[in-house]
């Protein structure tokens, strides 16, 4: 590793807040709500708008979002389908039963949507049960092999292809994350995530290593701006 680019910290020990049972209510829902905006102004659905038309070749698709959080994501989708006369149902899977209450309100308006409990180290769903699976802001919540167990049952699931964005990174990105936590950042659970976040996060080519040891071939990694990056494959 460069000076540029410092070893991953991980210490499963030590989960990210957000990971944690017991938050307080209205400390999880702000935190999500942070990461709603990220994800709108810094590059999330920008993601997933770029190479989503590329895996949906007809007029009706459905939909695995992994780790969907508040299912900003899955909504984003969804208003994206109905502006192009695309009939989408998205399953939209977490493993926090606190964090899927706050998605379950978000998306009771959104008949496409189903949100369920699910462990990602455990998915119920048998090969080829979705048209396309996505994963974002997830992958860096786990250890490499837990990883890699992820992105081989993602590969399995998907029918047609997947798209898994995370973070990249990087020491500019840690830098600025904690400068932030300790400045303008007032929520603790994101003024603890952000950091250890950026920490946590993959790089490219480790990314890539990963992907290979997941059984992954017809896939390519692109690097995106905000420090973030997306793994884009089909079967």
């Amino acid at each position: 590793m460069s000076r540029l680019v410092p070893p991953r910290r991980f210490d499963p020990a030590i989960p990210e807040m957000m990971d944690r049972r017991g938050n307080d209510p209205s400390l999880l829902r702000a935190d999500l709500r942070v990461l709603e905006t990220i994800n709108r102004f810094l590059g999330g659905y920008r993601i997933v708008h770029r190479y989503l038309p590329g895996l949906v070749q007809q007029s009706s698709v459905t939909i695995l979002d992994l780790g969907t959080g508040a299912a900003d994501v899955p909504r984003a989708i969804v208003g994206w389908a109905r502006s192009r006369g695309v009939t989408v149902e998205i399953t939209a899977a977490d493993g926090n039963p606190e964090i899927l209450q706050v998605a379950r309100e978000n998306t009771a308006s959104w008949p496409e949507i189903q949100v369920v409990e699910a462990d990602l180290l455990t998915l119920p769903y048998r090969a080829n049960s979705f048209d396309v699976v996505l994963c974002a802001l997830t992958l860096h919540h786990f250890g490499e092999a837990d990883a890699v167990a992820i992105l081989r049952r993602i590969h399995d699931i998907a029918r047609g292809g997947y798209i898994v964005n995370d973070l990249r990174r990087n020491q500019v990105a840690i830098c600025l994350s904690k400068l932030m936590a300790r400045t303008i950042i007032t929520n603790p659970i994101a003024r603890f995530d952000a950091p250890v976040s950026c920490e946590r996060a993959f790089t490219t080519a480790e990314l890539r290593a990963l992907a290979g040891r997941a059984g992954m071939a017809n896939f390519s990694i692109h690097r995106h701006r905000f420090f973030r990056m997306a793994l884009v494959g089909r079967k």
